[in-house]
């Protein structure tokens, strides 16, 4: 964590730990492929990371299986001529995490903030541990 001081790693502590916690009950229990998992851990970047509008993860394993989860209130702008998903015309910020295990990539991570500015420190470090996290369930899944 590159919070500044004890305070930032109380504030961050806490929801680190909740995303453990859930990300190891979904990562344990049994699903019917890839696609099904990063569908599921999609949708908890979502929920867990509030500035997040759209998550996307993308992995090669060996064929190429994506999953988007959006947020609730996202799929409002999803028709709107002229716009992105997340309601803005042309592209918008995204935080991309690259997952990198044993020297290679096997895929990103893709986070949309929609309207928002970016996304706060907490977040990109919460971000990150869940880009970790990803990484070495599918390093485990190839082995």
């Amino acid at each position: 964590m590159t919070g500044t001081g004890p305070e930032a790693a109380s504030v961050a502590a806490p929801a680190v730990v909740v995303m453990c916690h859930e990300y190891a009950a979904l990562a344990g229990v049994a699903v019917a492929g890839v696609a099904e998992f990063l569908a599921d851990a999609a949708a908890l970047a979502v929920r867990l990371l509030p500035t997040a509008q759209s998550a996307r993860i993308q992995v090669r394993v060996p064929e190429v299986v994506t999953a988007i989860a959006d947020a609730p209130d996202a799929e409002l702008f999803a028709d709107v001529p002229g716009t992105d998903h997340s309601g803005h015309a042309g592209q918008s910020e995204v935080l991309a995490i690259p997952l990198v295990g044993a020297g290679d990539l096997a895929g990103v991570l893709e986070l949309d903030p929609g309207a928002r500015a970016g996304f706060p420190a907490d977040e990109r470090e919460l971000a990150e541990v869940l880009a970790v996290l990803l990484t070495l369930s599918l390093g485990n899944a190839a082995a």
